[in-house]
């Protein structure tokens, strides 16, 4: 079971959020929800705690979940068409399910699950680990379940080996040592160490006389308890051992983990994602996390099954709606911007529209680096607030005179003189560098083609489109160059019409290659162009 769209209503912080995740058949596995401290991201944790609660709610639960005196909603929908929603409203809450869903339908842990060492001196609390009833009241609530997941894990284990003993069964002592070899294989992926001293899990040793259970480890000739471990491993192993104790029960599940990066290192923070994600959540669950982490954002913009929601800068008060996004900018979630200057000193900032910053930098101008922002009005706010970088946006529907008095008005913002950075990667003369022999003009002519086809449809956007910039808003330069724009687009000369034509989207177009975009960002004609805009 997965989800295809979360909604929060008057719930927490939120007046209405939506994550909407798209209603495709394959689901993501990860949703990775990124954004500063306080954008709201574990609001999201405490609805899908909310939906594992009994019917019973006290005032204080209205008020930990409601905002102002509203009724608070929160409702999921997931990808096989059954929807959950919760509704509370002062001493009250009524669950509407379509139809009942299967049991244990979210399984979390909080940020605060860390164990310095372990304390039980005996076995058998009586926890059932199968229902889930030691977990927090709260999401903000210390998460004390790990030592349960290690009395459960121990009995299985001391029950296994005897039993595979006394009965002559090899099966039940294979199980544990499947078990070993699974947890000891996963320490070689995440430490990404395959040298004689990598962590290893050994054994465990039952509580006696008043001495606490021993998770043994060892590491090169050295053998010591679980307590001696660095903060970073023992979060590797609270977690590992808690999946691997509670994944059996929760096989339809959605998993969510509030900063699983928790005390890890930056160079194993990807492992660990990658190992949890492919390895120890069942296929049909799905994960959802926040972090900080550049580990993770590269690891879920790498992954097939991942997506991206980034929480940052939300207006609370207003109606939100939150999508996949195909490139964060990183540097704004890891990374404070005061510490651009000291992290690439000697290099001009160039902030440019969503993934043309990875393009920019694989073609390598040794003087700068590129940083992709979600669209042009963030990179016009940027170039405003800081006139230590630069930006780079889409020209899109200026007219030759907008564009010039435009750079003209922030002497650090450059404006492609094409519609877009595609436009440049398909120009003819860029396509022809690649392919030698390729048509140009056969090539032209299906442009024009396809773009006098369009006509009528693009002069009845265009006025929409021009109105969502902002410097045209906030009336930095006027907007009166309407006809302007439209008498280049209906000429039938091409490099006239070309400049406010979007290349984007190319299907209606025949006779373009299969050619890579990394390919074509090499060409001489390219670079040159590019070279000509750079600050």
């Amino acid at each position: 079971m997965k989800i295809n769209k979360l909604q929060l209503q008057n719930f927490k912080r939120f007046t209405d959020l939506t994550i909407d995740l798209g209603e495709e058949t394959n689901s993501p596995k990860l949703v990775l929800l990124i954004g500063a401290n306080g954008s709201g991201k574990s609001a999201v944790f405490d609805a899908f705690e909310l939906m594992n609660k009994e019917d019973s709610f006290t005032k204080f639960d209205f008020e930990y979940y409601k905002k102002g005196q509203n009724t608070t909603i929160a409702r999921v929908d997931f990808d096989n068409n059954i929807f959950f929603e919760r509704i509370l409203q002062e001493n009250s809450a009524r669950v509407l399910l379509e139809p009942f869903p299967t049991p244990f339908l979210f399984y979390g842990r909080s940020a605060v699950r860390y164990l310095p060492k372990i304390t039980r001196t005996s076995l058998g609390q009586g926890i059932d680990v199968s229902t889930n009833a030691d977990k927090p009241i709260f999401y903000i609530d210390s998460d004390n379940r790990f030592e349960n997941d290690i009395d459960s894990l121990v009995n299985d284990i001391v029950y296994k080996f005897f039993q595979g003993l006394n009965r002559n069964d090899q099966s039940q002592i294979n199980e544990v040592k499947a078990f070993l070899d699974k947890v000891n294989k996963a320490f070689i992926r995440i430490f990404n160490d395959k040298k004689a001293t990598n962590l290893r899990f050994l054994e465990v040793r039952t509580p006696h006389d008043g001495i606490t259970t021993k998770i043994i480890f060892q590491k090169g000739e050295s053998i010591f308890n679980y307590d001696l471990l660095s903060s970073g491993e023992k979060e590797v192993v609270n977690i590992l051992f808690n999946l691997f104790v509670r994944t059996p029960h929760y096989q339809d599940t959605i998993y969510f983990f509030d900063e699983l990066d928790t005390h890890l290192h930056t160079s194993l923070q990807f492992n660990l994602l990658k190992e949890i994600t492919e390895n120890w959540i069942p296929e049909n669950c799905q994960l959802w996390t926040a972090t900080h982490s550049l580990g993770f954002i590269q690891y879920a913009k790498s992954s097939e099954s991942g997506v991206i929601i980034d929480f940052d800068s939300l207006d609370f008060d207003n109606q939100i709606t939150l999508k996949p996004i195909s490139t964060p900018e990183v540097f704004d979630i890891a990374v404070p911007k005061e510490a651009l200057d000291i992290l690439f000193k000697d290099k001009k900032k160039i902030f440019c529209e969503n993934s043309n910053a990875l393009l920019f930098n694989t073609i390598g101008f040794a003087d700068s680096v590129f940083l992709g922002e979600t669209d042009k009005n963030s990179v016009c706010l940027r170039v405003k607030n800081d006139s230590n970088i630069y930006g780079i946006i889409d020209r899109d529907y200026l007219s030759d005179d907008e564009r010039n008095r435009l750079q003209e008005k922030y002497a650090n913002l450059k404006v492609l003189a094409y519609y877009c950075f595609e436009n440049y990667l398909y120009h003819p003369e860029n396509v022809k560098e690649v392919i030698p022999d390729f048509d140009v003009e056969n090539y032209k002519r299906n442009i024009r083609e396809v773009k006098n086809q369009k006509l009528s449809d693009i002069k009845y956007g265009l006025q929409n489109a021009r109105n969502s910039y902002l410097f045209f808003k906030q009336q930095e330069i006027s907007s009166k160059s309407f006809n302007d724009v439209f008498q280049m687009i209906d000429s039938d000369d091409f490099e006239t019409f070309y400049k406010v034509f979007s290349m984007k989207n190319r299907g209606d177009l025949s006779g373009i290659p299969n050619l890579s975009e990394r390919n074509l960002v090499k060409t001489t004609w390219f670079k040159s162009k590019m070279s000509d805009i750079l600050p």
